[in-house]
């Protein structure tokens, strides 16, 4: 229990000096959910070689989030950088089904996008990159999950704000991408 609190003592501060660096954004929300997200990681994970990436992993999910909740926007101060360091880990390790799955979900992403503009922003675009990467890592079935599930995740959040009477409200996609890619990520590291 106490290392539960302890992680989510670290994740809160991780989220407090975030906000600093993306005042910009103000993205509210960030010390809370990073506290969530880094308790859950070490509740997970905690004493395994994949804490600490999935800590990081975590805190970027978590800005991308707080600002997409907040502005309707991924910055590609936050997108492209990502991109480019995902892509470097992964060809330093040699993962090439992992790139593959990054350019896979990107191309899926931005067919959608430019078909239906409204469907995915060009933020979500870019970030697909990562995240089909990312849940590559996991195999064919955990980008499979990932890529399926974040869709679906949007989809039903948007359905709930329907019924309750906000039709017209705009629900980004960044935060169900980014969770989704979390989760499946996790379920796969088992």
């Amino acid at each position: 229990m106490f290392g539960l609190c302890a992680a989510s003592v670290i994740g809160a501060g991780a989220g407090v000096a975030m906000r600093f660096g993306l005042v910009r954004w103000d993205p509210r929300f960030l010390p809370l959910l990073s506290a969530v997200g880094t308790g859950w990681v070490w509740w997970r994970f905690g004493g395994t070689t994949y804490w600490v990436p999935l800590c990081v992993l975590t805190w970027w999910f978590v800005a991308l989030s707080a600002i997409d909740l907040r502005r309707r926007r991924l910055p590609n101060e936050l997108t492209i950088p990502g991109a480019i360091v995902v892509t470097t880990m992964l060809v330093s390790v040699g993962s090439a089904r992992a790139l593959l799955g990054g350019v896979l979900l990107f191309a899926i992403y931005l067919v959608v996008h430019l078909l239906a503009p409204s469907a995915f922003g060009a933020g979500d675009v870019k970030l697909a990159w990562s995240v089909g990467s990312i849940a590559a890592l996991g195999g064919g079935e955990g980008w499979v999950i990932a890529a399926l599930s974040a869709p679906l995740a949007t989809a039903v959040v948007g359905s709930i704000v329907a019924a309750v009477g906000h039709s017209r409200a705009r629900i980004p996609h960044g935060p169900s991408m980014c969770a989704a890619t979390l989760l499946a990520s996790a379920a796969c590291l088992t």
